[in-house]
């Protein structure tokens, strides 16, 4: 145990601490103690506080101020912390001719390496992602194919006068889009004991059903659950279903999907020009369709609760697109992704 008459070594001190000691200690030298005294009454060396009034009497309050060490100095500048930062957030490695598409903590040591001939130990370079506000995220992906030129056009003209056609037709607009729904798709996620894998029990068959959908900003949504691939014979009977469900015109929104431009839609659409409209979205863009956000809640619910074996896999299907459709505000909420914003801007929300 320190006892009171223990020297002890100011260093050890918090920063603050060692800086007031120092002032009183220099002030009451100045006021005529002897350096020993005032060393017993503080705890520390005479040598220590006669280094203090030297200081103070060479540079005076600086010379007492108390600084933190300085450390080992970093091997990069914040320039080229922030260059680094920039190719993470703007290229991918294979850009930087590394063969993979991912940032990992690896190929970024690798690139500071290869950039700034810095050799860092992966510890410290994820310390540096962290301390710049870079985290490991799942990327979206993207097609190559896109063209961001056509996607801007969509956005900021394109659609804006789809919106201002519906207004004057007092239309319908309706986003469209199909998919499936696999038994075996991804599971979610779960908690368990460290170390050891929970098990999830599946029934190890690979059911599947298809489904196509129409959503309207208003919360409305109509579907149609089928087996078998989508063909231009089952997409007009839903368009047909959906000219019957309502007596206004319809002008839909979707993608080229082969059974959305087949020979015999393009004559059912000119045929019935006056009831029904459509536009077709950017290629390679299928975020722009708030109607993709539809599966996105389909297929969660079926990641949270897996099929039992005895279950018809077609009902189960059936019953979640029912719930998703009795909930207007559901619906509703996937016109609020950020993906989706332009939509929201062209209808004025």
């Amino acid at each position: 145990m320190l006892s009171v008459t223990q020297r002890r070594d100011a260093r050890s001190l918090p920063h603050e601490t060692l800086e007031e000691m120092r002032r009183l200690a220099v002030q009451r030298a100045l006021a005529g103690e002897t350096q020993v005294e005032i060393a017993n009454s503080l705890g520390v060396h005479e040598h220590t506080v006669s280094k203090w009034v030297r200081a103070y009497r060479a540079e005076g309050v600086e010379g007492i101020a108390s600084t933190k060490a300085g450390g080992r100095p970093p091997k990069l500048t914040d320039r080229q912390i922030e260059k680094l930062r920039r190719i993470i957030i703007g290229k991918t490695p294979r850009q930087l001719n590394f063969g993979v598409n991912l940032w990992s903590v690896p190929v970024i040591a690798d690139t500071i390496e290869k950039l700034f001939e810095v050799r860092l130990h992966d510890s410290t370079v994820l310390r540096m992602l962290h301390r710049i506000g870079l985290t490991p995220q799942k990327p979206v992906r993207r097609a190559f194919n896109r063209d961001p030129e056509q996607i801007h056009e969509w956005t900021t003209s394109r659609f804006p006068d789809i919106v201002h056609e519906a207004r004057r037709k007092q239309a319908t607009l309706l986003f469209l889009d199909e998919t499936g729904v696999h038994e075996d798709g991804p599971i979610g996620t779960t908690w368990g004991a460290r170390g050891q894998t929970p098990i999830v029990a599946t029934t190890g068959t690979r059911r599947r059903t298809n489904v196509i959908s129409a959503i309207s900003p208003r919360g409305r949504l109509w579907f149609r659950c089928f087996n078998g691939t989508l063909t231009a014979v089952r997409f007009i009977e839903f368009l047909l279903d959906l000219m019957a469900d309502t007596s206004r015109p319809i002008v839909v929104v979707m993608d080229r999907h082969p059974a959305h431009v087949a020979a015999s839609t393009k004559r059912f659409l000119l045929i019935n020009k006056k009831r029904i409209s459509v536009h077709y979205l950017p290629g390679y863009a299928p975020e722009l369709n708030p109607d993709e956000h539809v599966w996105a809640a389909l297929k969660g619910m079926f990641r949270r609760d897996t099929i039992e074996a005895d279950e018809a896999f077609d009902g189960a299907v059936l019953k979640a697109m029912e719930t998703i459709q009795e909930s207007r505000p559901w619906v509703k909420s996937f016109f609020r992704h950020p993906a989706v914003k332009y939509v929201r801007e062209a209808l004025k929300w």
